[in-house]
């Protein structure tokens, strides 16, 4: 399989169209290969606007949603960017391109080591923890990107956000039709927009929880 064709038709027919137009955001997507960043038996679909596996009790966010939440959180060079919920490292690697410095937090294990080493050398600290916690001694972060959904927006998260930072998550119980992406910002006099309607898996806490069944 042509991977990098896939890649220019998935920014093109997937993420292009649907109003993401941060230049520098798209040459993310066209430049980080998001088949490295599923398992092995799903390449092939790593194109494809799929929430696609990452482990038995993982999901990933589908490539539009990832592009709309990076879009709204607006991130620049030099920012500090928290991802929670980093699973293997694909928004990790999209937010380096950007010229982020990113801490991704992860509460499975394997899902950590493999993200460091698919990290490389790219400016990406790794942490094995509890999600909804967040990173307090390396906060306060510029953006928050949370990276399944949630029934609520933890507090300790927003408590890491800078003074002008932006958190962006998919907000919603587990089997609901709807649920919504929502931006924050501020981590005092608190601003909350929602951004659009979608679904997605939720945020998965603790090692060995497995809310679904592949």
């Amino acid at each position: 399989m042509d991977f990098s064709l896939a890649r220019k038709n998935m920014v093109k027919s997937q993420i292009a169209p649907s109003g993401v137009d941060n230049l520098a955001l798209l040459d993310a997507f066209l430049a980080t290969p998001r088949e490295e960043f599923v398992i092995a038996s799903h390449k092939e679909f790593a194109y494809s606007d799929h929430a696609l596996p990452l482990n038995a009790a993982r999901r990933a966010l589908k490539p539009l949603q990832i592009a709309r939440l990076m879009q709204a959180l607006a991130v620049d060079h030099g920012h500090k960017v928290l991802v929670v919920g980093a699973g293997s490292g694909y928004e990790a690697a999209l937010l380096t391109r950007l010229g982020a410095v990113v801490f991704a937090l992860e509460s499975d294990s394997a899902l950590v080591e493999q993200g460091r080493q698919l990290s490389g050398s790219a400016p990406v600290r790794w942490r094995l923890g509890t999600p909804e916690l967040g990173w307090a001694d390396r906060g306060p972060f510029d953006a928050i990107l949370v990276c399944g959904s949630v029934e609520t927006i933890p507090s300790a998260l927003l408590s890491q956000l800078g003074g002008t930072g932006r958190l962006v998550a998919i907000v919603g119980k587990m089997g609901d039709p709807v649920m919504y992406a929502v931006r924050v910002q501020g981590n005092k006099e608190q601003k909350t927009e929602t951004l659009f309607e979608t679904v997605a898996f939720p945020l998965v806490t603790g090692e060995g929880t497995q809310p679904f069944r592949l």
